[in-house]
């Protein structure tokens, strides 16, 4: 449930100054480095891997259970990593991951109904360089490997947002998993949208999630915008809460990057991040007459 916010908390966070020593200060430092990705590296799994520098760590690294029962090798791999800011489950965890590839679609959707993921937030747009088209867009209706998947309503909203109501159906067990689709197309590959109001709306259309599944989020990579927008996401949650340590936001980043690595790749992404939480703080701020 969403707490009141208090002035004082919100200038806190908004006096903190937005200069970019820390993220500077974050290039010097690479704890991430020491971490292994071999699973990742394995010869088998290297044509599932969209850049060769971006590889999920084996400690975080998402686990399908299907595959590794169901197939002659075993293999449990997709590149893709959980994300969570805290160890409870207060505010939403995250499955933060790549634009699919064609060849690892059923990975894909085997890995959202497996996690029961009630949304997926794509920060990107559908094109052959940077994601594949693994949604059905011309028929409506589309099969990918053993999962049936159908938009069932697509709309677009104020903020160009594109969102569709997807259900997938597992063709071996019958099991249907709905899922909300939100396209965000208009956020640059390394750059940052005009304004915040687009983003910020959809962390406002995913309150009232339920935090018990985690939320997929992609781009192309899964680190640039994908990590800008989970900080954003997660923070305006936890300052809600009234959690202080949400307004460091150079040990929100480093924690994250601990968990997939370069998450919030660029200075400009990471500017972004405080814009978006400072302008969402001060709509709420009007809103509740403070």
């Amino acid at each position: 449930m969403r707490s009141r916010i208090s002035s004082g908390g919100a200038s806190s966070w908004m006096s903190c100054p937005t200069s970019s020593n820390g993220f500077q200060g974050m290039r010097t430092m690479h704890p991430e480095m020491m971490k292994m990705s071999s699973v990742a590296r394995d010869a088998a799994n290297r044509e599932k891997n969209r850049y060769i520098d971006v590889l999920p760590f084996d400690d975080t690294r998402v686990r399908l259970k299907s595959s590794a029962t169901s197939q002659i090798s075993g293999n449990d791999y997709i590149n893709a990593s959980f994300v969570k800011a805290t160890e409870d489950n207060n505010v939403a965890r995250f499955i933060s991951t790549q634009g699919p590839l064609v060849r690892t679609f059923e990975d894909f959707w085997e890995m959202v109904c497996e996690n029961q993921c009630p949304v997926i937030v794509m920060l990107t747009q559908f094109d052959s360089v940077k994601c594949d088209e693994y949604l059905p867009l011309q028929n409506g209706q589309g099969t990918y490997g053993k999962y049936d998947v159908k938009i069932r309503k697509d709309t677009r909203d104020k903020h160009q947002l594109c969102l569709r109501a997807v259900e997938v159906q597992c063709n071996e067990s019958g099991k249907v998993h709905s899922v909300l689709h939100i396209e965000y197309p208009d956020w640059p590959d390394h750059g940052v949208p005009a304004n915040t109001d687009a983003v910020r709306q959809i962390q406002k259309r995913l309150h009232h999630i339920p935090r018990e599944h985690p939320i997929v989020a992609h781009c192309s990579a899964g680190i640039g915008r994908t990590g800008a927008y989970i900080t954003i996401h997660s923070s305006i949650e936890r300052i809600l809460l009234g959690d202080k340590s949400s307004y460091d936001l150079v040990e929100t980043v480093k924690n994250f990057r601990s968990q997939r690595t370069g998450m919030v790749q660029t200075e400009q992404q990471y500017m972004f991040c405080y814009r978006a939480i400072a302008d969402e703080l001060k709509d709420l701020l009007r809103s509740s007459g403070h």
